[in-house]
């Protein structure tokens, strides 16, 4: 009797313990398939974003075009949306609508029925449309059956002009993408097998049902993994699930059970075999220990009282060899000594108020604080309570993602500085272009000036008299003209500086070196800008060694040009000065002038691409902020630098080394010059 009773403990304690294990394990390959899924599933989001973020700033740069142009005509659009339609190849259509009406399509093969769409008797795609108009921001619409056939994806840009210093609408600017290809594009065909994915906008507040781009929301009832996409039109929730739903159990599940019941048959016949049972029993805990050394992330667990009784070593490595960290030690004391050591970001300064919270935090998965390890690494914690009171808890490395996304914050940051400022630039030299445009068009045809003429011609005994004011008119006509041309160049001067930097950082600017005098070089640059500099009341000395130099003259006389303009633009009275000095392998052109100087700090950040000292909308002087990095950019593609030099209310100076041969860079060349010397 005594045997039955002991064979019996021994069965209900194997099967409890095997219960346990089971549930570890599986809350282990759990955690490990989503973590997979949320890798898998990042490949979907960084194509997506990369995508359209691609898509959304060309498509602005047209809208910005039609802003400034409201008057466009075909084959200027035309000229706009070619560039856009040649680098993706998924784009069906380009259509401009002013006044809501289509009137410009490109192209215009096989998408003739989209001319003349009227989106108000549009009942399918005017409430989005109205959307747009009224809260000025872009839209992600699809799969939309398309008037000319076949599924579309359509990318709405509300255009905007200003009128009398007042905003209005002008109309409507759409990118049709093919729905299906842009899908393929974003997702692999493994992935679409594996996973049910999902890609919606996600609603705000009780705001309209979200919009659905990508597969059944039925699969979100499945517990997916999310993950939030943040675009230029609107943030996104790009979701996912195992085809055939999470498992209910790991692997091998019924393989280990029919294990143990083997195992508790043989308990029963002797006590022999309950050793047996201890012995397997020691090499599923050691299994259980290597499946959590192998882990890539720290791993840890604790009891329902809160003292340590698993880890690995992954998690003792993250508090370092002096920590309290070891079995039997209890959570909160863990907690204290990070606290002490000042690791958990969001407690320092309040270590109490934390520990309190902390306390009473819920293991949901709800807050889940951050770690900041002694050698800069950043983990995130992730603790889960357990059906019995205990505590799991994850150790994950988020370094990589939270450096990734402070550079995607500053860039993004950099890309509005630059957008603010650039739309400023444009739209001052644009607005004094077209008030004087309007007054000159055409003035040789216009009835009174043709009533004039016959006038003086029928009345030669007054045309003594009129003959003045006729001057006065043509000379208040060629001054409103000379003021028109001014800007006009500001503006191609700025887009210029825009193309050549684009150009400079997708790699595909060239420079076409060869050997010149450099006086031919020099010249026509001090020919071009001594006019401007001389008519601010400056004086300009340029003072030039003899001599040959191999490079690009064009690109050379481009970065002089640009930093004599800068010179004067930031030089009320004074001087400026170019000096070109011929060392036996560099040649040195260094631009001085007496202006107000560039504030310390900022000295070293002026070759940074958008960067201004003083970066707001109204600022005293304009420019993009492009000039200089990009005659850095055509220094170094030389082999040479751009360095400067400053001292705020005196002046500054800019120095571009080039050496005068291919080979050697210039700084190698000008430090065997001092050994020389």
């Amino acid at each position: 009797m005594t045997r039955v009773v002991l064979i019996a403990i021994v069965c209900g304690v194997i099967i409890a313990f095997g219960r346990k294990i089971e549930s570890l394990s599986y809350q282990t390959y759990l955690q490990s398939l989503r973590l997979n899924t949320t890798i898998e599933l990042s490949a979907i989001r960084e194509k997506f974003e990369s995508e359209m973020v691609n898509r959304v700033l060309r498509m602005n740069e047209i809208a910005a075009a039609l802003s400034q142009n409201p008057d466009m005509n075909q084959t200027e659009f035309n000229i706009k949306a070619v560039d856009f339609l040649l680098e993706n190849n998924d784009v069906i259509n380009i259509a401009a609508a002013p006044d809501l009406v289509v009137t410009m399509v490109f192209p215009k093969t096989g998408n003739e029925r989209v001319l003349g769409l009227d989106y108000r008797t549009n009942p399918l795609q005017f409430p989005k449309v109205a959307e747009a108009m009224r809260t000025g921001n872009g839209q992600i619409d699809g799969p939309v059956d398309l008037l000319q056939g076949g599924r579309g994806l359509i990318l709405r840009q509300p255009v905007f002009t200003m009128r009398d210093g007042k905003r209005e609408p002008w109309g409507l600017l759409s990118v049709v993408l093919d729905y299906d290809s842009f899908v393929d594009s974003i997702s692999s065909a493994n992935l679409s097998e594996k996973y049910d994915i999902v890609l919606r906008e996600r609603r705000v507040g009780d705001g309209p049902v979200a919009h659905v781009l990508l597969g059944d929301v039925a699969a979100l009832s499945r517990d997916p993994v999310v993950m939030t996409l943040n675009i230029p039109m609107g943030v996104w929730e790009l979701a996912a699930t195992p085809a055939d739903g999470w498992p209910l159990r790991r692997p091998q599940f019924m393989w280990q059970w029919s294990l143990r019941l083997i195992f508790i048959s043989l308990v029963a016949i002797g006590l022999f075999y309950v050793l047996r049972l201890a012995d397997t029993r020691r090499e599923a805990e050691s299994r259980l220990t290597n499946g959590i050394e192998a882990l890539h992330h720290g791993f840890v667990m604790f009891d329902p009282e809160g003292r340590l009784i698993a880890m690995n070593q992954k998690y003792a490595e993250m508090h370092g060899p002096s920590s309290v960290v070891k079995i039997g030690v209890h959570y909160e004391d863990i907690v204290k000594s990070s606290l002490n050591k000042g690791v958990i970001r969001s407690a320092v300064g309040r270590e109490q108020e934390w520990l309190e919270e902390w306390r009473n935090r819920p293991l949901d998965g709800s807050s889940d604080p951050e770690q900041i390890l002694p050698d800069g690494r950043i983990m995130q914690t992730s603790d889960r309570l357990m059906e019995d009171g205990s505590v799991v808890g994850l150790r994950i490395d988020v370094t990589d993602l939270k450096r990734a996304q402070q550079a995607a914050e500053a860039a993004n940051k950099a890309k509005t500085d630059f957008m603010g400022v650039l739309s400023h630039e444009l739209r001052t030299p644009l607005t004094v272009i077209l008030g004087h445009a309007r007054l000159a068009r055409n003035v040789d045809r216009l009835p009174p000036a043709l009533a004039l003429n016959e006038a003086l011609k029928a009345h030669p005994e007054v045309a003594k008299e009129i003959e003045p004011q006729l001057k006065s008119l043509t000379g208040q006509i060629v001054s409103m003209m000379t003021r028109l041309e001014r800007s006009g160049e500001h503006l191609l001067s700025l887009i210029s500086e825009i193309l050549d930097f684009a150009k400079l950082e997708s790699g595909s600017q060239a420079i076409q070196p060869t050997h010149y005098d450099i006086n031919d070089i020099v010249g026509p640059v001090a020919d071009q800008m001594r006019p401007m500099v001389e008519e601010k009341g400056l004086a300009f000395e340029v003072s030039v060694d003899p001599g040959n130099l191999y490079a690009d003259a064009n690109r050379v006389r481009q970065v002089l040009i640009n930093l004599v303009g800068n010179a004067a633009k930031f030089t009320q009275t004074g001087s400026i000065k170019l000096d070109v000095v011929m060392n036996d392998n560099v040649v040195e052109f260094s631009v001085t002038d007496t202006g107000i100087g560039i504030p310390e700090d900022q000295v070293s950040r002026v070759f940074e691409a958008f960067h201004q000292v003083d970066a707001t909308s109204t600022r005293q002087f304009g420019g993009t902020g492009l000039g200089l990095a990009i005659s850095r950019d055509i220094a170094e593609m030389h082999g040479g630098t751009l360095t400067a030099s400053s001292v705020t209310g005196q002046g500054s100076t800019f120095v571009m080394r080039l050496p005068r041969e291919p080979g050697e860079n210039a700084e190698t060349q000008e430090e065997r010059h001092n050994m020389v010397a």
